[in-house]
């Protein structure tokens, strides 16, 4: 059942941002909507104790994103959402340092460069740069995971696509948020759930996937992972909004890595949007972080200790606490 909260967010959201972003013919227009989401204070709801301390991995920026407390157990490297075209920094800062209190593992912000400016493929390799870069300063492969939403969770896939195919080793595990895998965009969903989304209309998705991809075809793993080889990949949690448009895409994907012998656990969250979790307020977003951060723990082997036991559950600071599941 839908929370009350997440029914009347649901009409918000579409006057915030679908309404506003079907009007954009550009990118900088596209850019100065989307600031919106970081307006939505109440319903992000930033943790006021975040630890926000940016670097660079040469020209590449990043930032360590977490909360005290933090056992810092290893490393979450995170790739921000925004249709490889824009950010929402207060948003997925806030949505990565709850991940890194429910999980006890350090958030590690990836702020990759953006099309149109930075087309496909520049994205794909400042992931995968990140991630050697984690490996190469002593980070142990099974205490990284990985995490993204939308784009990002795009980005989480071609990295570990191209980790296995150069015989490198996967990390521990990967949380995809509303992941957007198929950039030829041939999921029933997105004709089917055009009018229920609140956040996306198909002429959105266009403007934004022709930017990034520019003069090349979508029909390619690195650009579209669900056409890819999927086999021998981390273990995978999927989140998705019933209503979006991407819906199919979480569904194809899950489908596909289990039918290729990989470990997959896909929750599809009956009247929610596209990357509901990003949303504080809402409950539901609050029970999917809290798994999630279940998901990791439960993965990783703890630099310097024993392997965890699975299932084992996390401790979450005190304003985050999960709700019970179902």
């Amino acid at each position: 059942m839908v929370s009350w909260q997440g029914k009347a967010f649901k009409p918000l959201l579409h006057r915030v941002m679908r309404a506003r972003l079907e009007r954009c013919r550009t990118i900088d227009e596209m850019r100065r909507v989307i600031l919106g989401i970081d307006r939505l204070g109440s319903f992000i709801n930033q943790p006021p104790d975040i630890q926000f301390n940016p670097f660079t991995i040469g020209d590449l920026a990043c930032a360590w994103v977490e909360r005290p407390g933090c056992q810092q157990l290893g490393v979450l490297l995170y790739f921000p959402g925004g249709g490889f075209c824009f950010r929402s920094p207060m948003a997925h800062n806030a949505v990565l340092a709850r991940l890194s209190g429910q999980s006890g593992l350090r958030g590690l912000m990836v702020n990759y460069p953006l099309a149109p400016e930075h087309p496909f493929p520049a994205a794909v390799n400042a992931c995968l740069l990140a991630y050697r870069w984690l490996l190469a300063h002593g980070f142990p492969p099974s205490a990284i995971c990985l995490g993204g939403d939308s784009a990002g969770a795009n980005l989480v896939m071609t990295t570990l696509m191209q980790l296995r195919d150069a015989g490198e080793p996967q990390p521990a595990a990967a949380v995809l948020l509303s992941p957007a895998v198929d950039m030829v965009m041939t999921g029933a969903t997105v004709f089917e759930r055009h009018d229920s989304d609140p956040f996306f209309a198909i002429a959105t998705l266009l403007l934004l996937r022709n930017n990034y991809i520019a003069h090349h075809n979508p029909w390619q793993p690195l650009i579209s992972p669900l056409v890819g080889e999927l086999h021998q990949l981390a273990p995978l949690m999927i989140h998705v909004g019933e209503d979006e448009v991407l819906l199919d895409d979480a569904v194809r994907l899950a489908a596909k890595v289990e039918s290729c012998g990989g470990e997959v656990k896909l929750t599809v969250w009956p009247g929610m949007p596209h990357v509901f979790p990003i949303f504080n307020q809402l409950p539901e977003a609050q029970q999917a972080l809290a798994e999630c951060g279940r998901f990791l723990r439960s993965r990783i082997t703890p630099m310097g200790q024993p392997p965890m036991a699975a299932g084992k559950s996390a401790a979450v600071s005190s304003d985050d606490q999960p709700l019970a599941v179902k």
